[in-house]
């Protein structure tokens, strides 16, 4: 049983390489069979392996990946906080999409409920140097 703070840092490790490689599969494999990821606070729940396979595959329909850059995970019991900074080009434009998630783990390390804040902007913003401590 990894602890929350080896659980996250693995989740964050194999979701960073996913989502550069835009590896969906891969990162559905990081949820338990039952979880719940709210990828947004006012859209409804994707539920299930299947439900966030569903979603992350519609997410990664962007031209490039360019970078994604965690912070340092703050975590308490058995679940966890984490910043993000992603840049990519969508369509033909360059965005930013800076963020936090909440994460949830099972005892065995998955990811069971995800809850995610997020913005998006135009263009390729660097994050600032305080950024993810």
């Amino acid at each position: 049983m990894p602890t929350t703070k080896l659980a996250a840092n693995r989740w964050i490790r194999n979701y960073t390489k996913a989502w550069t490689g835009k590896d969906a599969k891969i990162i559905a494999s990081l949820f338990a069979e039952d979880a719940s990821y709210h990828s947004h606070p006012f859209r409804p729940a994707h539920n299930g392996r299947k439900g966030v396979l569903e979603y992350t595959l519609g997410a990664m329909d962007v031209q490039e990946v360019y970078e994604v850059r965690f912070g340092k995970p703050v975590v308490e019991g058995s679940r966890a906080a984490v910043e993000y900074w992603t840049t990519m080009k969508e369509k033909t434009e360059d965005v930013t999409l800076a963020g936090c998630v909440m994460l949830h783990f099972t005892k065995n390390g998955l990811c069971k409920e995800l809850r995610d804040y997020w913005v998006l902007k135009p263009g390729r913003e660097s994050a600032p140097p305080t950024w993810g401590r």
